[in-house]
């Protein structure tokens, strides 16, 4: 798949969403649904990747395919999380968000404290562990109607989770989280037109985050993510299109950045220290683990992956 700077310019978005939610909810009550975009470009850009690799090679290389997502998730979640520990974090919290799991343990009880947000990582890496499974079992020419059915089943559940389910399931479970993730595969496998006229998606999205009374934990904001769903759907496809100004280089920096300011960001907003201090440390903290840990690491995979190129098989 060719990369698209537009939808890197969404990340940046997104994480600039979810960042000034945790800030300040009473300035962006609503900004939690940054993470539905982030959702919505994870399935596309997965699925747009496994299915050109599918249809150029007739396989999905599982292998490759999970551990270049160990290497992308790894580096900087082990090096917050042993920050963690290392200022006494317990355990439980500790292994929750390593395990990827932490989604599930929120929904039993489990207080998390500064590592919370790393339910996120959980469904994310439950559906880098499940999804290339389906893409490979699905004949190039049954994606489309077996990807809606499957987004469309996925709506339909997290619409009755709202009612059935508790509110704590319905915002941090994987399955209910599945539609956005889903809605996103569906635009890779279905590659509908792209509407330049869509960009009003972009300014409708971010004024949904300004809106109060999604902000609160009730129903209207679990019934609230359709019309994020809608909107970051309709964002996407408008981004497919170029627009220049999601291409500029601020932007594709902080989207370059933008899982580990999603990892830093929380540590230090939620600790005891002025806010201003908070949000240097963050960047501190990231531009460190992006130059010291995940750059070097990614550079050591596509060393031993060359070389493994070049070697003869044994």
């Amino acid at each position: 798949m060719r990369r698209i700077p537009a939808l890197d310019g969404l990340r940046a978005l997104a994480i600039a969403m979810v960042v000034g939610y945790h800030v300040d909810s009473a300035v962006v009550p609503a900004g939690h649904y940054g993470v539905i975009l982030f959702f919505v470009l994870s399935g596309y850009v997965v699925t747009s990747s496994l299915c050109t690799e599918r249809d150029r090679t007739g396989r999905i290389s599982l292998g490759s395919f999970y551990r270049k997502r160990a290497l992308r998730l790894l580096p900087a979640l082990v090096a917050v999380s042993c920050a963690m520990a290392a200022v006494g974090t317990s355990w439980s919290r500790v292994i929750a968000a390593l395990g990827f799991y932490a989604n599930y343990a929120r929904v039993e009880g489990l207080d998390l404290g500064r590592l919370t947000h790393t339910w996120f990582i959980a469904v994310i890496a439950h559906f880098y562990l499940l999804w290339p499974l389906v893409i490979a079992a699905v004949r190039a020419e049954h994606r489309a109607r077996i990807v809606g059915g499957l987004a469309l089943a996925a709506m339909a559940w997290r619409a009755t989770a709202i009612g059935v389910m508790s509110p704590g399931w319905v915002y941090n479970a994987t399955d209910t989280n599945a539609s956005a993730l889903l809605v996103g595969c569906y635009l890779a496998v279905a590659r509908p037109t792209s509407w330049r006229f869509a960009g009003w998606s972009v300014p409708a999205l971010l004024a949904l985050m300004l809106v109060p009374a999604l902000g609160n934990t009730g129903s209207p904001l679990l019934w609230g993510g359709f019309a994020a769903l809608a909107l970051s759907a309709l964002t996407v496809q408008y981004a497919l299109t170029g627009p220049a100004w999601l291409e500029n280089r601020v932007l594709l920096r902080v989207a370059e950045w933008s899982f580990g300011l999603y990892l830093w960001h929380y540590v230090f907003i939620r600790s005891e220290i002025v806010l201003w201090l908070a949000l240097v440390l963050t960047l501190v903290a990231t531009a460190a683990t992006w130059y010291l840990l995940e750059q070097p690491v990614l550079r050591w995979a596509a060393g031993r992956q060359s070389q493994d190129r070049v070697l003869p098989s044994p």
